[in-house]
């Protein structure tokens, strides 16, 4: 069976673990507790070497990084959500890479600074926020223009690139971001958020840790 590690208010890691839900696998998941230090443990670092979250072992097999992994479960299981056809996969691919590499990789300095930082009591870096709002201000609208032309990011379908999404803006509160100039994306997140596949795993982002 299918062994996910990640932590809930690690949204990257939450990726995985709402593809897995979504796509109705038999799978098992545990919290690796970060504040704890446990990512660093030596058994830890025999599953993930790079010592972060999220991780995926298949009996002997393991592996790192959110993406991959969605890929290996959905290929493993013949899923919908990854189509055997190879122009099919080559846009979830452009789309899962554009929402990790231009929405997630900025929520995440906006999310680090206004939220983390200040829970840790470290340094808050507002040029870090400046240019992670930048990013998101010029990648937002391409987006909002992909969900006013399609019900989802690759067509009339769900794929593992939504789900990318739906992780990617999981700190939407925490890291205070306004969402309101993108209505179409707003309400895709409010209908994607009332789906199995998310209320299966919390009510909200943060609500494991009472946030």
């Amino acid at each position: 069976m299918i062994k996910l590690y990640y932590h809930p208010i690690s949204f990257p890691s939450l990726s995985p673990v709402f593809a897995a839900e979504a796509m109705g696998l038999d799978y098992e998941k545990e919290v690796v507790d970060l504040q704890a230090g446990q990512q660093r443990s030596p058994e830890y670092l025999v599953i993930n070497p790079y010592g972060k979250v999220p991780a995926m072992q298949d009996g002997d097999y393991t592996m790192a990084e959110s993406a991959s992994i969605m890929r290996y479960m959905a290929r493993k299981s013949g899923s919908e959500f990854y189509p055997d056809d190879i122009q099919a996969q080559g846009e979830i691919d452009q789309w899962t890479d554009f929402v990790n590499h231009h929405i997630r990789s900025a929520v995440a300095r906006v999310q680090f600074n206004r939220f983390v930082a200040p829970m840790l009591g470290a340094d808050v870096d507002k040029a870090s926020v400046t240019t992670g709002l930048g990013f998101l201000e010029n990648n937002l609208p391409i987006i909002e223009d992909r969900l006013s032309a399609h019900n989802f990011l690759c067509g009339d379908k769900m794929t593992l690139a939504d789900i990318a999404l739906v992780a990617a803006l999981e700190p939407e509160k925490t890291a205070r971001l306004d969402l309101s100039p993108y209505p179409k994306l707003t309400a895709w997140l409010a209908a994607r958020r009332s789906e199995t596949f998310y209320t299966n795993i919390h009510s909200h982002f943060g609500a494991e840790m009472g946030i």
